[in-house]
C-alpha cells in the first residue's frame, strides 16, 4: 500500500514539475502579449489594390511573427496572402506569404519571418494585401481601438487611429530562456 502511494506522488510530482519544462523546450516561439478583443462587425475587406497598412511597437527582441485573426468568407480567397515587414524608415525588412486556400473563416493566422534580432521596443509597420484575389474572393480583418503597441492604420487612402488585433511572437535565445519563463508564470500563480 506505502509503495501505491509513493508511485502516485511522484507521477503527481513528475507530472507537476518536470512535464511543464520538457513541454516548454519544444516551443520555437513565444507570444509577447494576448490578442486583443475585437467586435467582429468592425472589420475591413483586403483584395486586389486594397490593403492595409499599419504601424505597431514590438514589445521584446528577436520578433519572428505577427497574428491575428482572419475572415475568409465561404473559403473563397484561394489567392497569395501576403504580410511585408517594414522599419521605421518604410524599408522592406522581412515578407511572408500565405495560401488563402489554409485560412478558414476566422481563424487566427501566423505570419512567420525569420526573426528581427534587437526588435524590443522599435516601430515597424506591415501590409497585408492579396493582391490576385477580385472583390468576390475578399479576406477581412477586424479593427480595434488604439492601444499601447497599436499606433494606427492606413487604408483607402486614409490613417485612421487603431488597426488589426495582432500577436507579436519572439524568438528566444535559448531553450532555457523559455523554460525559465514557464517555470517563473507557474510558481507566481501558484503563490498568489
Amino acid at each position: 500500500m506505502k509503495k501505491m502511494i509513493w508511485l502516485t506522488t511522484l507521477s503527481i510530482l513528475f507530472l507537476l514539475f518536470i512535464v511543464p519544462g520538457i513541454l516548454a523546450s519544444a516551443l520555437d516561439m513565444i507570444p509577447a502579449n494576448d490578442q486583443p478583443g475585437y467586435d467582429s462587425n468592425k472589420r475591413l475587406s483586403i483584395y486586389g489594390e486594397k490593403q492595409i497598412s499599419q504601424k505597431f511597437i514590438s514589445r521584446d527582441k528577436n520578433l519572428t511573427a505577427i497574428g491575428t485573426s482572419i475572415r475568409n468568407p465561404n473559403l473563397k480567397n484561394r489567392k497569395e496572402i501576403i504580410l511585408n515587414l517594414y522599419d521605421k524608415d518604410k524599408n522592406l525588412i522581412r515578407s511572408s506569404i500565405l495560401s488563402g486556400k489554409n485560412i478558414e473563416d476566422g481563424d487566427f493566422v501566423k505570419f512567420v519571418f525569420q526573426s528581427v534580432p534587437d526588435s524590443s521596443g522599435k516601430e515597424y509597420s506591415f501590409t497585408l494585401s492579396s493582391l490576385d484575389a477580385g472583390p468576390g474572393e475578399t479576406i477581412e480583418v477586424f479593427i480595434i481601438e488604439p492601444t499601447v503597441d497599436i499606433i494606427d492604420y492606413f487604408y483607402a487612402e486614409e490613417t485612421h487611429p487603431g488597426g488589426i488585433p495582432l500577436v507579436t511572437f519572439h524568438k528566444p535565445d535559448s531553450k532555457w530562456e523559455i523554460v525559465i519563463e514557464v517555470y517563473s508564470n507557474w510558481f507566481s500563480r501558484l503563490l498568489s
